[in-house]
């Protein structure tokens, strides 16, 4: 088959095309990230109303590049028909649903393997494809997979969890399904044999929070969460107020512990007790966390950020300004490591964003288009697959697609 859509080559993941058929940002991210490497990558989107991502203006910009955009409706018969002869050209499908919807609605992924037995894919839910009834159809976002994976009541203060915006269960959930699905076609293209991926927002984000939920099933231990930015942990650890704003610091190593004590005058608390020749930390258990930890706060309360990230390098402690987004645009790093760049959107205005990570030395990701808008390319991509004009015609007419009219 003649291939007609216009995707340059380039990046790692040249020559993949995958599929994807997901509002938002979970589901979405993954497919991003592919596009940023090299894939070509296809957006499915619904002919009665456009992914909510839409009306987010720069966001949407950011998180939908590189994409081809092909509005459908993959229910109906014919839209289902079409949708089937899609996947038959692809090496990875992605959706995202209220858990087994799109096996509820017939397309199961045997479905989708009697078509291309070499397909990976990849199912993102709040909750899961199975499980407790109950739970299978319920809507889940960022904060609910936060809250009934246990990572939300770990973050906060003393007063009340706060989520760790922004969006953080999102985009766990959508590394995990990345990184899942390139597994999964790994093994595809040695043995010919697709795979399903069963991600559950909630289990990624059980995935990243259990280093201190381990504590809790092992001993029924449970840290409380702190104020003031802190490390439920240990003291030394999390963010402290300068004169001039804040900073962030990580006081983890013998040498690093035992010089900046000493800078502090602390250093008789070493060498025994809690603290012996060799610590690497001072645990929140220790006998003088509490007092340590008040220290650290009166010493950088009296210290400058410049002052405190001297000492720090000084130290060889980890720690930091903690940066604004006012701030990124002047960092040295960022300007070296060209972290932002600007491309043009559909209708010629500039935008400007995060460029693409990571650094591939050899086949590097770029930017290559802005988000397309709603069907731009659901003619081409349907004469790709066979539809003559008078096919196309028909299924416009008949609202199974819909295509951009400027």
């Amino acid at each position: 088959m003649a291939k007609k859509i216009n995707t340059p080559e380039f990046g790692p993941l040249s020559g993949v095309r995958v599929v994807f058929s997901a509002m938002e940002i979970a589901g979405p991210f993954a497919a991003q990230m592919m596009a940023e490497w090299g894939a070509e990558v296809i957006w499915l989107e619904n002919t009665a109303y456009p992914d909510t991502i839409r009306v987010q203006k720069n966001y949407s910009q950011y998180f939908r590049r590189n994409l081809h955009s092909m509005c459908i409706n993959i229910v109906a018969d014919e839209g289902r028909e079409a949708f089937l002869k899609l996947i038959e050209t692809a090496d990875v499908f992605i959706e995202s649903s209220k858990g087994p919807a799109f096996a509820r609605r017939g397309i199961t992924d045997e479905l989708l393997w009697e078509h291309n037995k070499a397909l990976v894919i990849g199912h993102m839910s709040g909750y899961g494809q199975y499980g407790v009834e109950k739970y299978m159809k319920l809507p889940s976002y960022d904060h609910i997979a936060e809250a009934f994976s246990g990572y939300l009541a770990q973050n906060g203060d003393v007063n009340q969890p706060i989520p760790p915006y922004p969006y953080a269960g999102d985009y766990a959930s959508g590394f995990m399904l990345l990184s899942s699905t390139l597994a999964a076609l790994y093994k595809a293209k040695q043995t010919g044999i697709g795979e399903s991926i069963d991600v559950a927002m909630y289990e990624a984000l059980l995935c990243i929070g259990q280093y201190y939920m381990v504590d809790y099933f092992n001993e029924g231990k449970e840290y409380p969460r702190q104020t003031n930015g802190k490390d439920p942990m240990c003291a030394g650890i999390g963010v402290y107020k300068c004169s001039d704003g804040h900073i962030v610091m990580d006081l983890v190593g013998w040498k690093q512990v035992k010089g900046l004590l000493t800078v502090m005058g602390e250093e008789h608390l070493l060498g025994k007790g809690d603290y012996p020749e060799g610590v690497q930390m001072i645990l929140g258990e220790s006998s003088h966390a509490a007092y340590l930890e008040e220290k650290f706060d009166a010493f950088f309360a009296k210290k400058t950020i410049e002052e405190a990230e001297a000492l720090f390098a000084e130290l060889a402690v980890a720690g930091t300004k903690v940066l604004t987004a006012r701030d990124l645009e002047t960092t040295d790093q960022y300007i070296a490591r060209e972290n932002f760049i600007e491309w043009d959107t559909m209708d010629g205005r500039k935008t400007k964003g995060i460029n693409t990570v990571p650094k591939f030395k050899k086949n590097p990701g770029q930017v290559w288009r802005a988000m397309p808008q709603c069907g731009l390319d659901t003619e081409t991509i349907l004469s790709e697959i066979g539809y003559s004009n008078d096919d196309i015609g028909n299924l416009i007419e008949k609202g199974i697609v819909k295509v951009y009219e400027k």
